[in-house]
């Protein structure tokens, strides 16, 4: 339904039709031919050279942008009516959302190359008599790779598609067009051409490994393809893309050309060391960057979504131009203040850089803090505790970071919005960039054979589940001695109530 005081219904079917076609396969396009809407041409769309990289980090985009697109429409810092419209308009976007965060994890988490190498594993029998050769196993392992990719791209495809269709009437709504508009152009139109290369790239894949016959399974709507082996034919992407002249590598992937290392010469190619290199450094999002946490580990369980911590480049940046517009950022504890009004506001606003350091000390204190009272107090004893930590994950002392700075009042800057309006708010993309210098410091010495000993991990989870059973009933009885003759209906609402009390302000 169209507001009533929006854009002309005309210009706004143009633009729903420009972007569902934005969105559309790249078939049409030819060398040198540029989308007016995107300004790419056929050259970026069969730009493939980024996909001899491990697929989960060329797709990554889609997750994070899910995550980002979500968190923006829906972030708390919108005035109510801006909410509710999102809410009244936007039916279609969390569930489009959490359905391509949800198919990244089925399709593409499981696209890299150590799940590939067992899925291959385990088909081998039903394609080859004998014990496979490396060239037999990268078949096998392409023909899955195809399947998963194609599969997530015709989800993701047609997701964004409904996300877009959100955003066209939220563009066309007064209270929310600077919103939709600025979400459209970071994220819709880029994720557009990562799906035509997509696209592009797996055509290309389609002719280089044969397939024969390709078909939607009625039940899981997954790409299923028909394809035979064929001992002349390297399936590998790298040589598929004539990016190496190298012998067959056991994967079906290369490793990225990388800056070598003081006094490393080892050969990461195919290896997961690999992705651990690239996804230590920043690499775009939607021709931004992101600047994120080292994954330390090389197995399935310790490289899901929980280990990673990131914040796009661009984000970072408007907070650090917001934080230097500020009249005041609560830093000590003797001068908090609180808002004033627009004109002494203005007298006051724009931050030295001193102040941008002296907020670094303070986050960067209450980290060294946190993470000292978790292993020496709440967690005391423990072998690797190192270890223990990097597995608690960085959200985690983002939690803590934020918690603190709320209960002593700190952290908090205020500022001039657009409006004139004092606003105050956490500096949250500045609060992370800092944790995650912290966080590159503090664990550059872990040794990553520590961080993928499931050993190490299942003890250290079996002690916080032994910790928290006996904190837990240590909770019952406390509320027994305060509340004498309750049942335990509502304990669960209790414990939740006095958490801290309970668990303590970390745990």
């Amino acid at each position: 339904m169209l507001h009533p005081f929006g854009d002309d219904p005309d210009e706004h079917d143009a633009r729903r039709r420009s972007r569902e076609m934005l969105l559309e396969k790249s078939s049409n396009f030819t060398d040198g031919e540029y989308d007016e809407q995107n300004d790419f041409s056929a050259r970026d769309v069969k730009d493939h050279r980024d996909f001899v990289r491990s697929i989960d980090l060329v797709l990554r985009p889609h997750f994070s942008s899910a995550e980002l697109v979500e968190d923006q429409f829906y972030a708390g810092s919108h005035s109510p009516q801006i909410r509710s419209l999102v809410e009244q308009h936007g039916e279609r976007l969390k569930p489009a959302l959490e359905k391509i965060k949800k198919s990244y994890r089925i399709y593409i988490e499981t696209a890299s190359d150590a799940p590939l190498e067992r899925e291959a594993r385990r088909l081998s029998r039903r394609y080859f008599e004998e014990e496979p050769d490396a060239n037999q196993l990268n078949f096998l392992k392409l023909k899955r790779y195809y399947e998963k990719v194609r599969t997530f791209n015709d989800i993701a495809r047609t997701e964004w598609r409904e996300v877009s269709k959100d955003i066209d009437t939220l563009i066309v709504i007064n209270e929310t067009r600077q919103l939709a508009r600025k979400i459209d152009q970071q994220f819709i139109r880029p994720l557009a051409l990562l799906i035509r290369q997509t696209d592009s790239f797996l055509d290309e894949m389609r002719m280089h490994i044969r397939v024969n016959n390709e078909n939607v399974d009625p039940i899981t709507r997954s790409r299923k393809i028909d394809i035979q082996y064929n001992p002349g034919i390297r399936y590998n992407i790298a040589a598929m893309l004539g990016l190496s002249d190298e012998t067959e590598s056991n994967t079906v992937t290369a490793e990225a050309p990388v800056e070598e290392e003081d006094n490393e010469n080892r050969d990461f190619e195919g290896s997961l060391a690999a992705n651990i290199v690239l996804e230590t450094r920043e690499h775009k999002l939607n021709r931004a960057s992101i600047i994120s946490v080292p994954i330390l580990g090389s197995r399935d369980w310790n490289r899901t979504p929980h280990y990673r911590f990131e914040v796009p480049l661009v984000y970072f940046e408007q907070c650090v131009e917001t934080f230097k517009k500020s009249y005041h950022v609560n830093i000590e504890e003797d001068n908090i203040k609180g808002p004033m009004n627009a004109a002494a506001a203005q007298v006051l606003k724009g931050q030295s850089d001193d102040v941008i350091v002296q907020y670094q000390q303070l986050i960067t204190s209450i980290l060294d803090d946190a993470a000292e009272k978790i292993l020496d107090k709440d967690f005391p004893g423990l072998a690797k505790p190192e270890v223990f930590l990097y597995h608690c994950g960085a959200t985690v002392l983002y939690r803590i970071t934020l918690k603190y700075l709320r209960a002593q009042q700190l952290g908090e800057m205020f500022y001039l919005d657009a409006n004139q309006n004092t606003s105050r708010e956490f500096p949250e993309e500045i609060i992370k960039k800092i944790l995650i210098d912290w966080w590159k410091k503090y664990f550059q010495d872990v040794a990553g054979e520590n961080v993928d000993s499931y050993l190490t991990y299942s003890r250290q989870l079996e002690m916080v589940k032994r910790e928290y059973r006996i904190l837990y009933e240590e909770g019952v009885q406390m509320r027994k001695k305060e509340q004498p003759g309750v049942t335990y209906l509502g304990v669960e609402k209790w414990l939740r109530d006095n958490r801290n009390r309970v668990f303590g302000p970390r745990k």
